[in-house]
């Protein structure tokens, strides 16, 4: 597994980078994932019923018992970022030195998140392991009503960890179920500063040293469980449902509530997808509601997702769909080897859709063999 030092100290890079934002924390308990796939992202989160090889191992075990080739998708390094309007050209300029006051001017009321992401791995026959590295920020700012200056809380997350599926097929081939193993190190820090704090704290090395007092980390094992349904024309539905996120409380070894990091919400997530086709082309059409419990206390058209994909001859294919409100677009090329994914998502930070919106663009580049 790679050394988790790597991930911790490219966390304090980012938060030293764009700590002139802050989340809003007042908005409930979002639902992080620790991997985000790309095509998802171009289809508004939806399409948990139609995952393969190691997007199924997070988003829907179950859909591995679906693949049938002795060796699947062969994943050398897949690096992913997603940023927002605004979140690289803040990096350039903290990383510019320039002055943290005018950088926070800037960007008031305007939504920031940055996420990195790398993942390695291999899919075979109704099984997949991957091993995944991931960073996060999602930030904003808001003016302090006392002193009038912005007020900013940096909320980092950094993952590592290896994961391993398998998933059956029954009722002749109808009927599927799968499970995904994680074992995770997680490294978390919150911190709130006003802009004048940011501009003396993070001046030098000292910045990152006291982000590193400030993580919380741990290691935590747990499971996703998927369950699917799949009538054999294509034009009944697709239906599944995903139990995630058993037992990642990070309390291997002992560690207090504490000194641990935020444990991961278990939800469940359900998904439903028609998909016609030909030979050489098809297209998704699908709907999931992340969280139907509603464990994360948050509003309904934040969980839901709608999102279609068009394939041609499984070479090119487009995207589009709704996320918590907001379209999304997406493209990809594969030509097997590397397999490109570029496109546009936005998300709600606020309580409501419409409250705090955040676009952001994402790419990303699957060196390998992808099918």
């Amino acid at each position: 597994m790679p050394r988790f030092d790597f991930k911790i100290q490219l966390t304090h890079c980012c938060a030293v980078a764009l700590t002139a934002m802050c989340v809003d924390v007042a908005a409930g308990s979002e639902l992080r994932r620790e991997y985000l796939s790309a095509p998802l992202l171009g289809s508004g989160g939806a399409g948990i019923s139609e995952v393969t090889g190691i997007d199924a191992l997070f988003y829907n075990p179950a859909a591995l018992a679906r693949s049938q080739s002795l060796i699947g998708d062969i994943v050398i390094v897949s690096p992913q970022i997603e940023a927002s309007d605004n979140g690289l050209q803040i990096y350039k300029d903290v990383s510019a030195n320039k002055n943290m006051l005018d950088i926070v001017s800037g960007v008031v009321g305007k939504p920031v998140r940055l996420g990195i992401q790398n993942a390695s791995g291999a899919s075979f026959r109704r099984t997949a392991l991957a091993v995944i590295q991931r960073a996060d920020l999602h930030l904003s700012i808001k003016n302090d009503p006392f002193s009038g200056l912005p007020v900013a809380t940096v909320n980092s997350s950094a993952r590592v960890g290896a994961a391993y599926g398998l998933g059956r097929s029954f009722a002749g081939g109808q009927f599927h179920l799968g499970a995904t193993g994680l074992v995770m190190q997680k490294a978390e820090a919150n911190l709130s500063v006003n802009a004048l704090e940011a501009q003396s704290k993070f001046k030098d090395s000292g910045g990152n040293s006291m982000l590193n007092g400030l993580m919380k980390r741990g290691v935590g094992v747990g499971a996703h469980i998927g369950a699917m349904f799949t009538p054999d024309t294509d034009t009944s539905p697709e239906i599944a449902l995903v139990a995630r996120n058993f037992g990642l409380s990070y309390g291997v070894g002992g560690k207090s509530e504490s000194q641990r990091p935020a444990p991961e919400l278990q939800t469940v997530d359900f998904g439903l997808t028609v998909q016609p086709g030909t030979k050489n082309s098809r297209a998704r059409m699908s709907l999931d509601i992340y969280d139907v419990l509603n464990k994360s206390q948050q509003n309904f058209y934040k969980r839901l997702h709608l999102g279609t994909e068009i394939t041609f001859a499984g070479i090119a294919g487009v995207q589009g769909g709704l996320n918590q409100g907001y379209t999304t677009y997406g493209v990809f090329i594969n030509t097997k080897i590397i397999r490109l994914d570029a496109g546009i998502f936005a998300e709600e930070l606020g309580k409501y859709p419409g409250d705090s919106k955040s676009r952001s663009y994402y790419g990303k580049l699957t060196v390998g063999w992808t099918k």
